[in-house]
């Protein structure tokens, strides 16, 4: 199930209109409305860290559980098309201190 539908579910289980849950989410509803209609599918991480606070899910739920049993280490190893990284520079920086809130660290 795609995340926009996961999130969509979630919101109409809770009674919000796309508007109110953008609001708490600090999103315009047309970024929402986009997100779960699948029009967007890319979801920025600190916006998904907001949605799995505000459900009290974790990043899990939202995941494809194919995309996740098909994850395997390549031990740094690059391929013949090299290394594709589309995340922002300071993605690890970001991540790691969430990690660390999330933990209490």
């Amino acid at each position: 199930m795609d995340i926009g539908i996961k999130i969509k579910k979630l919101r109409e289980e809770k009674h919000l209109s796309q508007s109110e849950l953008a609001f708490e989410l600090g999103v315009s509803q047309g970024t929402l409305h986009n997100i779960e209609s699948g029009n967007s599918k890319k979801v920025d991480f600190l916006l998904m860290d907001k949605v799995c606070h505000f459900f009290d899910k974790d990043f899990e739920y939202f995941l494809d559980a194919g995309m996740v049993n098909n994850v395997h280490e390549n031990h740094g190893q690059v391929g013949e098309i090299g290394i594709v990284n589309n995340f922002p520079e300071n993605f690890l920086e970001e991540f790691k201190k969430l990690v660390e809130k999330k933990s209490g660290k």
